[in-house]
């Protein structure tokens, strides 16, 4: 599947030295597989996740401010590389957080769903955060992936948590994202959460054990959705 990449003019020489090859019909340079981002990874700008699936996450949750039930959503993959992971290919399960930037068919679509960019306070950064349909505040990415009654991955922890809903979109091409990649694994084996668990009583990732191994099967207790095909992806 085509990477798409930003090559400016006067280096069209050197990207075609490096295996890019020219697209006259998109006017744009590419790759054409995943295990070929990294001798071209200059020229995916700012973005340092490249997402060959992805899919479109969606839980039942109750806004902090009103009390009032909505939907939250949030963007995974489970076939991308990464700059963190020298671009090698990756095909565990990720529940992308903090995302800050995606192509724009895919922000306007998303947009739709209340999950668009705003300042948080709280993370001092500004990225895509879920927002109540009823009184429009934002609902942050923190307890979705670091509280397990609260997360997208409740299911695996708690059996009498509802399933999530997820659907594939049909992209074309490999999908550009910036975001932060939650490393389960780390969490999971962190002394720090444990050892605040132990004073506090408080469920979190690691004393849930919550590992990469467990969230890639997520989707075998989770709804699929019909496929969702927005256009220019």
């Amino acid at each position: 599947m085509h990477v798409l990449l930003d090559v400016p003019y006067q280096e069209k020489d050197l990207a075609k030295k490096r295996g890019a090859r020219w697209n006259p019909q998109l006017k744009s340079w590419y790759v054409d597989d995943l295990t070929k981002v990294g001798a071209v990874s200059e020229w995916i700008g700012n973005d340092n996740i490249v997402c060959e699936n992805l899919y479109i996450l969606t839980k039942e949750h109750t806004c902090w401010k009103c009390g009032r039930n909505l939907d939250v959503v949030l963007l995974a993959t489970d076939n991308s590389c990464s700059v963190d992971d020298g671009y090698q290919r990756n095909q565990n399960l990720q529940i992308l957080t903090y995302v800050k930037r995606m192509p724009q068919g895919l922000e306007e679509y998303m947009k739709q769903l209340l999950y668009y960019p705003e300042y948080s306070v709280r993370a001092k950064t500004r990225y895509f955060l879920n927002h109540c349909s009823a009184c429009k505040s934002s609902q942050g990415d923190n307890f979705l992936h670091e509280v397990p009654k609260q997360s997208f991955y409740s299911r695996l922890c708690y059996r009498s948590e509802p399933p999530i809903r997820y659907a594939r979109i049909q992209n074309t091409r490999c999908v550009r994202l910036q975001a932060n990649l939650p490393y389960y694994d780390e969490f999971c084996s962190s002394m720090e959460l444990l050892m605040h668990h132990m004073r506090t009583g408080s469920e979190n990732r690691a004393s849930m054990r919550v590992s990469q191994k467990l969230i890639n099967k997520l989707f075998q207790c989770s709804t699929k959705e019909k496929d969702i095909y927005i256009p220019g992806l």
